[in-house]
């Protein structure tokens, strides 16, 4: 993370642009498919200044400290799975970032743990009470 804040019309500036799916004052957070587009083109030799120019994203408002962040997570992931994920797909709950369909199948597998819960207590309630009777 820099330690630059962007301004609002930067903001508003990184937010126009398709490839990127949010941005805080501190944050900007690439789309999977342009973090694999990056990565496409590094492995071709070109330069991640030229990558982000070139695509809409202007190095000089990013700053060397966020680009360097950039280009060191996409060269990991690219040479470890290539399971590029963006903020709208990350499941990890520490986070807070769920897309919506993502935080409806959560409430779901929820919802279906606690029924499982509750006929197990219901269960162990009635062994409980025949035990009593005999």
């Amino acid at each position: 993370m820099s330690s630059s804040k962007f301004t609002e019309n930067q903001i508003e500036l990184l937010r126009a642009n398709p490839n990127v799916v949010s941005v805080s004052p501190s944050v900007v957070s690439l789309s999977k498919e342009f973090k694999a587009k990056i990565w496409e083109e590094l492995c071709q030799g070109r330069d991640i200044h030229h990558i982000l120019e070139s695509n809409g994203l202007p190095c000089k408002i990013l700053g060397e400290t966020r680009i360097a962040g950039i280009k060191g997570l996409v060269k990991r992931i690219g040479n470890t799975d290539g399971n590029f994920r963006d903020a709208a797909t990350l499941e990890s709950r520490r986070n807070g970032f769920l897309s919506p369909q993502k935080r409806i199948e959560y409430l779901e597998l929820q919802l279906k743990y606690k029924e499982q819960e509750l006929d197990f207590l219901k269960k162990i309630v009635s062994l409980g009470q025949e035990e009593s009777t005999q």
